[in-house]
């Protein structure tokens, strides 16, 4: 039951981000890629756009896109291509930020007695990949990449640290590819 209402607790707090976030017009600024973004009227507003997102969607985009407004209760949806217009408009950042809100409610509302531990202590794990990105210029230019004989492609590093027992990810990083696992270590 305590695990609950913490859950209750996060999600509110999350909300509540999402809410100061859409209200602050200079709040957001910081997570979207133009002052003229998220100003008008659309149906997929700053935070209708953050909630679909979150959601992980696990069918094809249309589909998904349908069953979200449905849920909403609006028997119209919009577009694929309005939905992959409007998530150009927010910067990654603001997961990075709602990510912190939800650690640091978790830790705050989590008394001791609920944030597992091993022997007192908290078991966090470090860990990293290669993640392959679409090869734009853009992309290529910032992350780099790798080529073989017949063509090239853009990769990333991806770093982060994970609280084991209670299963966070503490500190999601998305870096070049000519970084290394210690080097991105040693930078903290």
């Amino acid at each position: 039951m305590a695990e609950i209402k913490i859950g209750i607790k996060i999600i509110s707090e999350l909300k509540s981000f999402v809410s100061l976030v859409t209200q602050d017009d200079k709040l957001l600024s910081n997570f979207r890629k133009s002052n003229k973004d998220f100003t008008r009227n659309r149906k997929l507003p700053f935070d209708r756009l953050v909630l679909l997102i979150v959601k992980l969607c696990k069918k094809t985009l249309s589909i998904e896109l349908e069953k979200f407004f449905e849920e909403l209760g609006d028997r119209s949806t919009c577009s694929v291509s309005a939905f992959t217009q409007q998530r150009i408009k927010l910067k990654a950042s603001f997961f990075y930020w709602w990510n912190k809100v939800l650690l640091s409610s978790y830790y705050h509302y989590a008394e001791l007695n609920d944030i597992k531990r091993w022997k007192g202590f908290r078991v966090v794990a470090a860990d990293g990949s290669n993640v392959s990105l679409v090869n734009t210029p853009v992309l290529n230019s910032y992350f780099g990449g790798t080529s073989n004989q017949s063509c090239g492609f853009v990769q990333a590093k991806t770093f982060y640290y994970y609280d084991v027992l209670n299963e966070l990810v503490l500190m999601p990083r998305i870096m070049p590819y000519r970084y290394g696992k210690y080097q991105w270590l040693t930078m903290q």
